[in-house]
């Protein structure tokens, strides 16, 4: 079972179903803080939520890529959903690295919008994210670290996306 609070019930009820009928688009989130979460075929590909920053605020803000390199690939491949692609060909970012980012992208968004005070659902078949195909998460997986983050929190306190450090630089062996 995905952990979350009482109000995203039907958000992690419908999580699951997705999931469950490899079903693939956008499930939106309403009420605060609100996000999307993008599926391909029953898995999280992607997930944003103005609570946390996104991928493009991680590489930038820990040095990984530079803001005028990010704002080229994301102009050039954000209409064909291929960002992640441009992002390894021009040698920004390994693959490897690419999916633990995105991983940690999801877990962030996904947690925070599984702790909503409302969370309204509407899901939109076939819509996807400008990031493109990026290896998913298992709603599974995902679930099992949003339990653990309930569970643990982070400094003795309850765990808050939008309240945590900044991401760790990372090096060209992925290594901080």
């Amino acid at each position: 079972m995905i952990p979350g609070s009482k109000a995203t019930a039907s958000l992690r009820r419908q999580l699951t179903e997705l999931g469950e009928s490899a079903r693939t688009g956008a499930l939106h989130v309403g009420g605060r803080p609100g996000g999307v979460l993008y599926l391909v075929a029953g898995r999280i590909a992607y997930a944003e939520t103005p609570a946390c920053p996104g991928l493009g605020e991680r590489l930038v803000a820990s040095g990984r890529v530079a803001a005028a390199a990010w704002r080229t690939v994301l102009a050039e491949g954000r209409g064909a959903h291929r960002v992640g692609r441009l992002l390894m060909r021009d040698g920004l970012i390994g693959q490897n690295e690419l999916a633990s980012r995105v991983v940690a992208t999801i877990a962030d968004a996904t947690h925070e919008l599984l702790q909503s005070i409302e969370a309204p659902v509407r899901f939109v078949p076939g819509e996807r994210h400008w990031l493109g195909p990026v290896r998913g998460v298992d709603l599974g997986s995902l679930g099992h670290v949003t339990a653990r983050r309930l569970r643990i929190g982070r400094g003795g306190g309850p765990f808050r996306p939008g309240h945590a450090p900044r991401p760790p630089t990372m090096t060209h062996s992925g290594c901080d």
